[in-house]
């Protein structure tokens, strides 16, 4: 046994760590080739400035001072805590979300065994592999998948495995995409996919834009002592887009406070900064407030405790047309922290120092 947990471990070491170093190594990349091109419009750090970020990172890591450039360029306020985005996906997200177990724990189609008496999206058909099973697990053959489908006028389709940014989400009306939607069952090489009811949302949170289900996303870090709250922010479509999402280039998305009233100003595009005080529709943002807002923090709260291999997850709700909470999907890797940051300031806020202590095993 003894020789069997080395062996385990001299193999992650050598081939997981490779792969996940050269993973780290071109996503740094990445981040750093994209903040050069917006940080060269914006004002430099003073030397002031620059001291403070090099005195409060000392004693952890260094870090890149374009970073501090852009979010203070871009909120108009200077913090030293702000977080590298490059650094928070190949440090900090990696220390408390295990990457080895985010295929399985992160899957859509495992959510209703994972989160138990949380309300979800009902479910019709779910392809796990290329098998077909109803929403209680049940295998069921393609008539049967097709006969529940035919019973709603419309679903969503989603895959379940490392999905972000509304990508390769589509609606179908059950009738005139059947045969799609046959298709897309029975290709062996589409695999992994959750085909869902459409949820009827709560008139507040559809007033702005009804065409889109339109969520909340709620940070939360599992420390000893509690599970802290880091976030909440709102996002929206627009422009007639079924998906709420910003990077699908679509939406808009506004900070919550802690009343559940939307911030005043909005971003619809993070790399450049720009905002607007109104939904593109042209409603107020302050005129925006979320429902059950405190049973969405609660909730956030609970659903912390079943995910001990991730500790820091972003969770996305909506809210129900009976103002029930439903969970929607569950962040657990690669936190986004560029939009909170630009929305809430530094990601971690007051525990950013106990958090980074952890991280790089300072007492």
């Amino acid at each position: 046994m003894i020789v069997n947990l080395k062996a385990k471990a001299l193999y992650n070491k050598i081939f997981e760590g490779t792969e996940t170093w050269v993973a780290n190594k071109i996503l740094v990349f990445q981040k750093r080739r994209e903040l050069r091109k917006y940080v060269k419009h914006l004002p430099k750090l003073t030397s002031e400035q620059k001291k403070a970020v090099r005195e409060f990172w000392k004693p952890y890591c260094r870090v890149k001072m374009d970073w501090f450039r852009y979010y203070a360029g871009i909120t108009g306020k200077f913090d030293p805590r702000y977080i590298p985005e490059d650094l928070q996906h190949t440090r900090i997200d990696q220390y408390f979300n295990q990457k080895r177990l985010g295929y399985g724990f992160n899957d859509k189609n495992n959510y209703s065994l994972i989160f138990p008496g949380i309300k979800q999206p009902k479910t019709i058909v779910r392809k796990i592999g290329s098998l077909l099973f109803d929403e209680e697990y049940h295998l069921i053959d393609i008539g049967k998948a097709m006969a529940l489908l035919a019973m709603c006028p419309e679903v969503i389709v989603k895959p379940t495995q490392e999905t972000g940014g509304g990508r390769y989400i589509e609606f179908y009306d059950t009738k005139s995409d059947a045969e799609r939607l046959k298709q897309l069952l029975l290709d062996p090489k589409e695999q992994n996919w959750i085909v869902q009811d459409l949820v009827k949302q709560h008139y507040e949170m559809a007033k702005m834009h009804p065409q889109s289900l339109n969520t909340v996303r709620v940070y939360t870090i599992l420390l000893e002592d509690c599970v802290h709250i880091l976030s909440a922010s709102m996002r929206m479509g627009g422009n007639n887009s079924r998906i709420d999402n910003v990077s699908a280039n679509s939406g808009i998305i506004a900070g919550v406070r802690e009343n559940g009233a939307l911030t005043e100003c909005a971003y619809f595009d993070m790399l450049s900064g720009k905002t607007t005080n109104r939904h593109p529709q042209g409603m107020l943002l302050s005129e925006i407030k979320v429902p059950s807002f405190d049973k969405m923090l609660d909730t956030a709260k609970r659903l912390a405790q079943f995910t001990g291999h991730f500790r820091m997850v972003g969770w996305d709700f909506s809210v129900d047309e009976d103002g029930d909470i439903v969970l929607i999907e569950a962040n657990m890797r690669k936190a986004d922290t560029g939009p909170i940051q630009c929305l809430h300031g530094p990601f971690f806020g007051d525990l950013t120092e106990r958090v980074l202590n952890e991280v790089f095993g300072r007492k």
